[in-house]
This record gives C-alpha cells, sequence and structure tokens, in this order.
C-alpha cells in the first residue's frame, strides 16, 4: 500500500498552475489592469510636458583682487562659478529681466534649473525645464547673461573698491616716490579687465518634449496593472474561505486529490478503489478491512458512501451508515465491530470524534475524506492539521467535481 501511494506523493505547484490560479479570479485581474490604464492614461492626459533648454557660458579669468598682483591669472574653480550661476542673486536678475512684475519667477527658475561645469575647464552649461519650450530658452538665456552682468558688476565693484584704497594711500603718502607708486599701481588697477566671460551657444525653443508621451503612460500602467491584477487575483484565490478547486484541497491535504466527475461517478469511484489498491473492489483481497468515508459536511460522506454501495460487491461487503457507526462505543468496540464485519464502508458524520474517526480508519485501512468546491476551507484545515493518522492507513483525498 505505501509503495502505491507514492505513486501519488504532491508534486510541488508548477509556474503554469500558479497561473492557473491566477486565471481562475479573470473578473478582478482584469478589473485591476483596466484600472491601471484608466488611472496611467488620466495622468498622461493630465501631466503637463516638459522642455528642456541648455545655454552653454565660458567664464573668463579675473583676479579676485584687482590691487593684490599675484591674484592675476589664477584658475577659474568651475564649480564656484556654478553655484554663482544658480544663485538667488543671478536668478533674481534673470527673473527681472523676463518679467519684473513676476515676484515669484526667480524661485520658480531656481527649483527648474541645473547647471553643470565641465571638469578642467571654464565652461558651464545651464539648464532650465519648463512646461512651455519658448520660455524655457528664454530663461536660460536670461540666467547667463545674468551670470555674466553679475560677475562682471562684481570686479567692477572691486576695482573701484582696490582704486579707491590706492587713491587714499596717495593723499595719504608724503613721499613724491611713493606717491608715484602709489599712481602707478592706481593706473594699473583701473586697466584690470571687466569681461566676465561670453555665451558660447544660446539655448533655443527644444521641439523635443522630456515628459513621457501618453504611449509610456501606458506601458507603465499595462506593466503595473498586469503585476497588481495577478497579485489580487492571487490573494483572492488564496483568500477565498471555500476550497474552490481541487488543486486547493491537494494543498490542504497535502497529497494527491482523486477527482470523481459529476457526469461519471462510478468510473471516479473506481479510480479511487485504484488508489486504496482495488481496482476491481476486492477491498479483502487488497489487504484492507475496509473503508472508512468522512467529510467536513456530512451530505457528501453520505453521498461517496451510496456511490461505494453500487461499485462494490454487495455479498462481499458490509455497510455501516454514519448513525449505526454512532452507535458504536469508542475504543475497542471499533475495531471489533470492523474484524466481525471485514471488509466494511463506513459512513461517518461531520460532527465524529476524530479519535473515534481515526480509530475506524486505521481498522480499515483506507479513510477517503471528501470535499467539494463549497466545502469550508479553515474546516478541512483543522482537520488535517489536527489528524494523526497511522502509517498503516490509506489516506486519500476525494473532490467531488459539480462541474
Amino acid at each position: 500500500v505505501q509503495r502505491h501511494e507514492s505513486e501519488y506523493a504532491v508534486k510541488p505547484l508548477s509556474v503554469s498552475e500558479q497561473f492557473r490560479k491566477i486565471g481562475r479570479h479573470k473578473g478582478i485581474f482584469a478589473s485591476v489592469l483596466l484600472l491601471c490604464l484608466l488611472l496611467s492614461a488620466i495622468a498622461g492626459m493630465f501631466v503637463k510636458p516638459s522642455y528642456e533648454a541648455k545655454s552653454t557660458v565660458v567664464a573668463y579669468q579675473l583676479p579676485t583682487d584687482p590691487g593684490n598682483p599675484n591674484t592675476i591669472g589664477q584658475r577659474i574653480d568651475i564649480e564656484t562659478e556654478s553655484s554663482v550661476a544658480s544663485s538667488k542673486e543671478v536668478t533674481d536678475a534673470a527673473a527681472a529681466k523676463l518679467n519684473p512684475d513676476n515676484e515669484n519667477l526667480g524661485k520658480q527658475i531656481r527649483s527648474n534649473m541645473q547647471v553643470s561645469g565641465h571638469s578642467q575647464t571654464a565652461v558651464m552649461d545651464i539648464f532650465v525645464t519648463n512646461s512651455d519650450p519658448q520660455k524655457a530658452a528664454d530663461m536660460a538665456n536670461a540666467v547667463a547673461q545674468s551670470y555674466l552682468d553679475v560677475r562682471s558688476q562684481h570686479m567692477q565693484d572691486a576695482i573701484k573698491s582696490a582704486s579707491d584704497n590706492a587713491q587714499a594711500q596717495i593723499d595719504a603718502s608724503g613721499s613724491d616716490e611713493a606717491k608715484k607708486v602709489l599712481n602707478e599701481k592706481k593706473a594699473q588697477i583701473q586697466v584690470t579687465s571687466t569681461n566676465p566671460g561670453r555665451i558660447v551657444s544660446q539655448a533655443s525653443a527644444p521641439s523635443d518634449s522630456q515628459s513621457r508621451g501618453m504611449p509610456i503612460y501606458l506601458a507603465i500602467g499595462a506593466v503595473a496593472g498586469l503585476l497588481l491584477g495577478a497579485l489580487a487575483a492571487y490573494l483572492a484565490d488564496r483568500g477565498s474561505k471555500k476550497v474552490a478547486y481541487s488543486d486547493r484541497f491537494e494543498e490542504i491535504s497535502a497529497r494527491k486529490v482523486s477527482v470523481v466527475p459529476e457526469n461519471n461517478k462510478a468510473e471516479g469511484m473506481r479510480r479511487v478503489l485504484r488508489r486504496i489498491g482495488a481496482p476491481e473492489g476486492d477491498l479483502a483481497a487488497a489487504g484492507l478491512g475496509g473503508i472508512t468515508v468522512y467529510s467536513t459536511d456530512s451530505a457528501l460522506s453520505s453521498e461517496v458512501y451510496e456511490e461505494l454501495k453500487q461499485v462494490l460487491p454487495a455479498k462481499s461487503t458490509n455497510f455501516a451508515t454514519a448513525s449505526a457507526f454512532e452507535s458504536i462505543e469508542s475504543g475497542s468496540s471499533v475495531k471489533r465491530v470492523v474484524d466481525a464485519k471485514t471488509p466494511i464502508v463506513i459512513e461517518t458524520a461531520a460532527d465524529t470524534d476524530l479519535s473515534k474517526l481515526l480509530l475506524a480508519a486505521e481498522a480499515t485501512g483506507a479513510l477517503l475524506v471528501v470535499a467539494n468546491s463549497s466545502s469550508n476551507h479553515r474546516e478541512l484545515k483543522e482537520f488535517f492539521d489536527s489528524a494523526d493518522f497511522s502509517e498503516s492507513t490509506t489516506v486519500v483525498p476525494v473532490f467531488l467535481n459539480e462541474k
């Protein structure tokens, strides 16, 4: 019997079987998919397109202190200049050029711009994004020009400060020779270049949007819908309170399930008999004391009991109804009755004591646990978790297929 039963060992669920679980809930799957597609389409309709414009600037070297010859010829720190270009001073100046009446324009520019300096060079790119391609280009150009203007103005202010300082030194000096030197220094300061750089490339209105188009949104919605729909369908299948399908019964029982079709119950029951080693219905020849039939729904065990009466030889098989079995005392009486009536088919009620049921199953050698699509998942799970079947008992889950 053990060798025969190993033939029906439960195998891990394949990918196709997992997909079949999802396929049982096509309505849930389709609803989630359509919802995701609808939401993605709405997002694609209402999300404004975004255009990015780029202006490129090269910064010329300027002394940090016109009064100090040692600062002339110093290398430009492009990271510092990039920070200056994106500063509030520069962006507010750019906003004033574009629309002096809009107080929030400077903040808007700062939140939608990026300055990227080219490493080891004095070149930087100014990127500005906007829903209007022309406005994006205008903002990028305004920031570039404002950066140069601010840088030039700072240099002019530094030259004036250094020149004023030199003049103060000249006025305070009492030596003609010292005044001559200071006048030469002042002259050098005044001829210091204030050219901050130039715009290498003016931004033009971009033709292509940086935003995702409707096809991209729909593709994202489709992928999300497939994943979420599959998850929702899988969870719905796992969370069902009913057994619903034979493979769920297989998961509960951890055993291969014998399916008895509605349109050919006799053939289905003969396959069950083959499972227990009695394909021709000779239970004694199979070494069995009989068959015990149980279900958490008494009507199902009664249905299988009646089917067994049709396929088993009546002359050589005894039958005990649920009421007859309940009249037997628990303990050794169960085994004595089975031994006296071998082979015997015992029908049990849903509320039969588990210990008494297990005694009957051990005595007969075969236990059929019956369920259908409406059977309670929790009750069956509790039964199989609680039942401590004897190694000599062949347990066969039987699923009555209603289709």
